[in-house]
């Protein structure tokens, strides 16, 4: 493990980097921005804390489904979506702060549902 701190006049920023780590949900909980690649199980562990989340798509993917979901989430508010070449841009605009909270799921609606075309 690696830290850097950088600060400038407004704030601190403190960047943690690994070889590998088993789990990184700790990190994500104590993480106030979590900047994370596109996989869908990236992007759900981060929105189900409700952190603000920036998602960085890998453009070199074929049939790209990182951009397909990022975009979906990102055009309903819930993340930033951006490439490696516009991240700085997107951390600058700060557009995670004004982002909508991911709703919880619900694990009663696929119960309904079977319940509802079973006739109960």
């Amino acid at each position: 493990m690696s830290t850097t701190d950088s600060s400038s006049h407004e704030s601190s920023l403190q960047v943690t980097t690994y070889t590998y780590k088993a789990s990184l949900r700790e990190d994500m909980e104590e993480a106030d921005l979590i900047i994370s690649h596109a996989g869908s199980g990236s992007i759900l562990e981060a929105l189900r804390l409700n952190k603000k989340l920036v998602v960085v798509v890998n453009e070199d993917l074929m049939d790209n489904h990182q951009q397909e979901l990022g975009s979906a989430l990102h055009e309903q508010h819930y993340l930033v979506c951006c490439t490696v070449s516009t991240l700085e841009k997107a951390l600058q605009a700060k557009e995670y702060d004004s982002l909508e909270p991911f709703p919880q799921p619900d694990s009663t609606r696929f119960s309904d549902f079977l319940d509802a075309r079973m006739g109960f």
